[in-house]
């Protein structure tokens, strides 16, 4: 145990670290899942539909959706059952999910599974209970607030965040690196997207045992700051409607919806600079993703020390509008050489680190505002929200693909200038509504301050008298 303290009746617990390594080893290895299929459509469609159907197979596709759309509704399942019954609870059903999910994503990958009606299916089921486990996302703030000190608090969430990141990198890199890039017929009898799946579950069970043998309970025995002992403990409901008639909260909803969406808005864009003659696969998200893990760090600390959200939101939100309309300027042209690759890379290196730098911060200004209402009440309103713009963006963006409004939908890729032109438009939309609109209150730093104001007071005059 550890006291190290300026308030010597709040402490510390060296446990925080197992139940940290869980959730961040969980979110990671559901992540991959996510993503693994959508590095490689074409061939994730070949050995999930057969050569006959491939062309009309939307196995990928599907995938991806999945999880978004299962996220939508296990972020309010989530919300009710971390406040009823715990974190550690919350985030072992969550290991399950994801454990068995991988589980049947395997035996969907069998090469001796040649009926492509059941591959597919098993598939889809076994992504559906995977996407169950992201309750996950409702605790990211509970547990910094619940474990760590208040001057720590942002830099667990960002370890939260970042495991997200680097399931992305794994994701994306591994396909790429197992799935060949050129694929024929064979690829629906080969053992590739079984040697896939084969490491995604291995990783899927450290977490559980984390889980299950190192994490003993879902709060400390004593809290680590103010805010942790005098947090609100209504009902589910109530704290719901507290949140939805906070004005303030609901610009930041906004703002944290877009930048949730605008990073996933990525996966598609690196997609659709392939049709300006890159053949960069999937290792632009991978390299984007590996830098804004260390960039989210950094900016991480700055916050636990400065406590300055508003700015470093704002400050995001008008990097990724500049960042994303020069890269939609820049796609105009064709590629001509390495030096296009570096120039593409950067520019979606920031973005992504822009873009997840604001979740971790998010989450931190929505607790701070709607205090006391519970972390995984306003963390879940969050999530949700943001879960079902992610999917409307995705939706959107591939529905402008294939439309004729603006560009002719006659090549590779359809009219992909006017999904990228939204995606702008909607970056830009965020910049704005994040300097006129975004107050957030800072309901629980004041508190906090209050008390510590009290207790010295108290010390003070105990000294006083005793001298």
């Amino acid at each position: 145990m550890e006291k190290h303290s300026t308030e010597n009746e709040y402490r510390v617990y060296k446990e925080r670290w197992f139940i940290l390594l869980a959730t961040t080893a969980l979110i990671c290895s559901n992540i991959m899942q996510w993503v693994s299929f959508s590095a490689q459509i074409d061939q994730t469609n070949m050995f999930f539909c057969g050569p006959n159907e491939y062309k009309n197979c939307s196995a990928a596709f599907l995938s991806n959706q999945i999880y978004q759309i299962v996220a939508v509704i296990v972020s309010i399942i989530g919300m009710y059952f971390a406040t009823v019954f715990g974190t550690l609870p919350t985030l072992r059903l969550s290991a399950v999910f994801n454990i068995v999910g991988a589980a049947i994503r395997l035996i969907a990958s069998l090469p001796s599974l040649q009926n492509f009606f059941w591959r597919q299916f098993l598939m889809i089921i076994g992504t559906s209970i995977a996407a169950a486990a992201q309750m996950y996302f409702v605790v990211f703030s509970k547990i910094a607030e619940s474990w760590f000190y208040p001057r720590h608090r942002a830099s667990a969430n960002v370890a939260c965040s970042n495991s997200l990141e680097l399931g992305v990198v794994l994701g994306t890199v591994l396909p790429s690196i197992i799935v060949p890039a050129s694929f024929t017929k064979d690829i629906v009898s080969s053992w590739t997207f079984f040697l896939l799946n084969s490491i995604i579950a291995v990783v899927c069970i450290i977490p559980l045992f984390l889980l299950f043998v190192l994490c003993r309970r879902s709060v400390p025995k004593t809290p680590p700051s103010a805010s942790s002992q005098h947090e609100s403990s209504g009902p589910v409901t109530s704290g719901i409607f507290k949140c939805l008639k906070d004005r303030q909260f609901l610009i930041q909803i906004f703002v944290y919806s877009i930048n949730f969406a605008i990073a996933n808005g990525l996966i598609y864009t690196s997609n659709a600079i392939n049709y300006r003659g890159y053949n960069l696969k999937g290792y632009p998200i991978a390299i984007a993703t590996m830098v804004c893990m260390f960039s989210a760090y950094f900016v991480g600390v700055i916050a636990d020390r400065t406590r300055k959200f508003k700015l470093i939101a704002i400050i995001n939100a008008l990097v990724v509008a500049v960042c994303v309309l020069v890269l939609r300027l820049y796609l105009i042209k064709t590629y001509t050489g390495w030096y296009d690759s570096v120039i593409v890379c950067t520019l979606l290196s920031i973005i992504m680190s822009c873009c997840a730098i604001h979740t971790p911060i998010g989450n931190e200004m929505g607790v701070e505002t709607t205090y006391p209402v519970q972390e995984s009440i306003s963390t879940g309103v969050l999530n949700t929200f943001g879960q079902a713009w992610l999917f409307c963006l995705y939706f959107i963006m591939y529905s402008l693909q294939e439309s004729n409004w603006v560009y002719k939908n006659n090549r590779k890729g359809g009219s992909w200038e006017l999904a990228l032109d939204f995606w702008a438009g909607m970056s830009i939309l965020n910049f704005i509504v994040a300097v006129i609109f975004l107050r957030p209150r800072y309901n629980r730093l004041q508190m906090e301050e209050e008390a510590q104001n009290t207790r010295e007071a108290i010390r003070d005059s105990v000294y006083t008298i005793c001298k």
